[in-house]
C-alpha cells in the first residue's frame, strides 16, 4: 500500500471556510510551517480541528497546491458523517498527521505477508524429499516400503498395511490375501460411504444380470435409512433377520411382519411367544400376547386364556390383566377379576354381591334400561324387623311435604332456567334434618360425619386425587344422596297409615 509523505511536528493556524482549499496563516508556537516542511503536489494526511467552531473536524489525505494551500482530496472522517465539511470562517488548525484507518491497512497488510511467508514455508516442508530413480516392478511385495509424510517427518509404511489388489482381483484392506472379492482386515475394520452433500444418498447397490436386487441406503438430511428388496413393483422378495444361523423375523413383500414364522396372517404376527412393554426401571411391563393357565380364580376352574397382563413393581405377585378364553373375557386387577363378559353376552362383576358400579366421586351420568333394576328381596335373606315407629311415621309424614320440583344447578348453568328439565323428588340434607329432629339420626353439621341406620339417608367423603405430577385433578369433597326406592315405600307405609286413619274415624 502507498505510504503519504509525513513530518513531524507540522501545524498551523487558518482562519477561512467553506469545502474548498484552505490557506495557512501561520504556524503554532513549538510547530513548522507546510511550506517549510512539505513539498507541493505530494500526498499526506492532514487533520483540521476548529477552535471558533470546535464541532467542526476533518480529517483526510490532501496536498499542498502551488499557492500554498491545503487541497482536501480525499475525506477519511469528519464531523459531518465522512463528508466534505463546510467550516465557517474562524479560527481553526491544520496539522500533518497519520490517520488511524492508515495504521489499520498497515498491520493487515504486514499480517497478510506473514502468513503467506508462513504457507510457502509449509508448503516446501510438506514436499517429499528428492528420490533417485529406481527399477520399475509390476506387483509388490509385502515388505516393500512407501515414504510418506508424519508430522514433521517421513516414514517408510509397508505395502501390506496398505489396499492390495490380488491376480485374481481381489481386493484386500489390511489383508495380503483377500477371500472375498473386498475384505477388510485387522482390529475392528469399518467402511464409511460419504456422500458429497447430506442431501444425498449413499449407499451398497446389489445387483444381478444389471437389475437391482436389494439396497441398502441414507440419507444425511433426514436421517434416514433404507433397506429396499425387489427389482420391481410385484417382483416379490422378502427380508429375512437370522441369528444363531435361525431365522428370527422377516418382513414380507407384502408389508407384514412375521416374529417366529416366516408365513404372517397379519400385519404383526408373533408366533410361540409374547410382547413385553416396560413401563419403568422397577416394573416388570407388560405381556402383549400372554397365553397361561390362569388360577381357579375364575369361576374355580383353571382355563386356558390370552391377552394382556401387566404388574408393577416387578416383584408384584398379583398383576393386572385382560385377558380373553375360554367362556369369555375378564379384568383383573390386583390377582382378582373384577368384570365379566361371558359368551352368552352376560356382563357381570368378578363376585357375587362384592363390588359397587361407580363411587360418589365417579358417579354414572345416565343409566338407559329396557326394564328396573332388580333387587334382591329374598325374606330368606332378611331379619325381619316390622312395621315404622310412631316417630318414622311422624318423620314420613313431614317428608311427603318436602316432596317437589327441582333442577340441577350444572344443568341450569348449561342450559339455563328455561332449557334445563325440571325433576322430583327431595333435597337428601332436608330429609335428613327431618329424621334427626325426630331423634332418628344424628343431625348434620354437629363436626362429626353424618351417620343413620336409615338406609335411605346417604352419605359419602372422598379424599383428594392427583396425577402423576403431583397436580390436584380431583379436590376432595362429600356428598349427600338418598335410596329413592326404600324412601318411596317409606312414605307409602305413611300415606298407608294416615288412609287407614282417616278410615277408622269416618
Amino acid at each position: 500500500m502507498p505510504t503519504p509523505f509525513f513530518a513531524d511536528l507540522v501545524r498551523e493556524l487558518c482562519h477561512e471556510g467553506g469545502t474548498g482549499p484552505l490557506t495557512p496563516t501561520g504556524a503554532v508556537p513549538g510547530h513548522r510551517r507546510f511550506a517549510d516542511a512539505v513539498p507541493a503536489d505530494t500526498e499526506f494526511h492532514y487533520a483540521i480541528a476548529g477552535i471558533a467552531q470546535s464541532g467542526e473536524w476533518e480529517v483526510g489525505t490532501g496536498r499542498l497546491d502551488t499557492a500554498g494551500r491545503l487541497v482536501r482530496e480525499a475525506v477519511a472522517a469528519s464531523s459531518d458523517g465522512g463528508g466534505r465539511v463546510d467550516f465557517a470562517p474562524g479560527l481553526k488548525t491544520l496539522a500533518l498527521t497519520v490517520g488511524a484507518g492508515w495504521f489499520a491497512a498497515h498491520d493487515t497488510a504486514v499480517a497478510a505477508l506473514d502468513a503467506a511467508d508462513d504457507a510457502l514455508a509449509a508448503a516446501i516442508a510438506a514436499k517429499q524429499p528428492l528420490s533417485t530413480a529406481h527399477p520399475a516392478a509390476a506387483t509388490g511385495a509385502d515388505d516393500d516400503l512407501l515414504t510418506v509424510r508424519r508430522g514433521a517427518g517421513w516414514v517408510n509404511l509397508p505395502l501390506a498395511a496398505l489396499v492390495r489388489r490380488g491376480a485374481d482381483g481381489r481386493v484386500g484392506i489390511g489383508a495380503a490375501s483377500p477371500a472375498q472379492l473386498l475384505e477388510l482386515a485387522g482390529g475392528s475394520p469399518r467402511m464409511r460411504i460419504a456422500p458429497a452433500a447430506s442431501e444425498q444418498m449413499g449407499g451398497i447397490e446389489i445387483v444381478t444380470n444389471g437389475a437391482h436386487d436389494a439396497s441398502f441406503t441414507a440419507r444425511g438430511s433426514t436421517g434416514e435409512l433404507n433397506i429396499s428388496v425387489g427389482r420391481s413393483p410385484g417382483w416379490g422378495g422378502s427380508i429375512r433377520f437370522i441369528t444363531d444361523t435361525s431365522e428370527r423375523m422377516r418382513l414380507t413383500a407384502a408389508g407384514s411382519l412375521g416374529i417366529g414364522t416366516d408365513a404372517p396372517a397379519e400385519k404383526l404376527t408373533i408366533a410361540n411367544g409374547n410382547i413385553l412393554l416396560p413401563m419403568s426401571t422397577d416394573t416388570a411391563g407388560a405381556l402383549l400376547g400372554y397365553s397361561e393357565f390362569y388360577p381357579a380364580t375364575i369361576d374355580g376352574v383353571r382355563v386356558p386364556v390370552y391377552g394382556l397382563k401387566w404388574a408393577k413393581p416387578a416383584s408384584e405377585s398379583n398383576p393386572h390383566a385382560i385377558l380373553a378364553g375360554h367362556g369369555g373375557a375378564w379384568i383383573v386387577t390386583g390377582g382378582n377379576v373384577h368384570l365379566r363378559v361371558l359368551q352368552s353376552g352376560i356382563v357381570s362383576p368378578g363376585a357375587d354381591n362384592g363390588q359397587p358400579l361407580g363411587a360418589a366421586a365417579h358417579r354414572w351420568s345416565v343409566v338407559y334400561a329396557g326394564t328396573g333394576a332388580i333387587n334382591t328381596s329374598d325374606a330368606r335373606d332378611k331379619t325381619w324387623r316390622g312395621a315404622p315407629s310412631p316417630a318414622e311415621m311422624a318423620a314420613a309424614k313431614r317428608i311427603a311435604a318436602e316432596l317437589g320440583f327441582y333442577q340441577w344447578n350444572d344443568a341450569v348453568a348449561e342450559k339455563g332456567e328455561d332449557g334445563a328439565r325440571l325433576h322430583f323428588g327431595v333435597r337428601a340434607q332436608a330429609v335428613w334434618a327431618i329424621m334427626a329432629d325426630e331423634g332418628l339420626a344424628d343431625p348434620v353439621g354437629i363436626g362429626a360425619d353424618p351417620t343413620s341406620r336409615h338406609a335411605f339417608l346417604c352419605w359419602d367423603r372422598w379424599a383428594e386425587e392427583r396425577d402423576a405430577e403431583g397436580r390436584i385433578v380431583r379436590a376432595a369433597g362429600e356428598r349427600f344422596g338418598i335410596r329413592p326406592d326404600q324412601l318411596a315405600l317409606f312414605l307409602i307405609a305413611a300415606q298407608e297409615a294416615r288412609l287407614a286413619a282417616l278410615e277408622a274415624a269416618a
